[in-house]
């Protein structure tokens, strides 16, 4: 497989940013057209968790940025910062925090299950991203990926 710079360094990451913003357009207007399904009546705390976990998945996404940046330039598997936890904390960041802190500040059912449905595809595009990652580092992202998880920290070693 040829490995294009570009590819390298943006991954599946601007195709997964357009499939899941085509896919919340989507989930608005269905819950636009079945009335908004509310999850609480009054959304205050919804709004106040929302925000809080922009503010995390804001902060992983920097972090991830920040820590990534040297790497690339060299050429290296990154490992430190979030990438000791995460194979991906940047993606992480914006489905397993942003996405969902959107769906309880809107405080909306459907866009709630957008964001649960939204990790099944980008578990299917960041595949992608890994058999790239194994052909630039064989052994050392085979070792990496059995210690750390996808999108979320692996709590225990295979």
């Amino acid at each position: 497989m040829a490995i294009s710079r570009l590819n390298k360094l943006f991954g599946v990451g601007p195709i997964g940013m357009s499939i899941s913003l085509v896919l919340l357009a989507i989930a608005v207007w269905v819950d636009r057209v079945l009335g908004h399904s509310a999850i609480l009546t009054n959304p205050t705390p919804l709004k106040a968790v929302g925000v809080a976990l922009v503010i995390i998945g804001l902060g992983l996404s920097f972090w991830s940025f920040w820590t990534l940046r040297n790497w690339w330039a060299k050429d290296e598997l990154c490992t430190m910062g979030p990438f000791k936890w995460f194979r991906h904390p940047m993606y992480a960041a914006w489905i397993t925090f942003i996405i969902p802190a959107v769906a309880l500040y809107l405080n909306s059912w459907i866009i709630l299950l957008f964001a649960v449905l939204i990790h099944q595809v980008w578990h299917q595009l960041v595949i992608q991203e890994e058999k790239m990652m194994l052909e630039i580092f064989p052994e050392e992202y085979r070792l990496y990926s059995t210690r750390t998880g996808r999108f979320f920290p692996r709590t225990r070693n295979r």
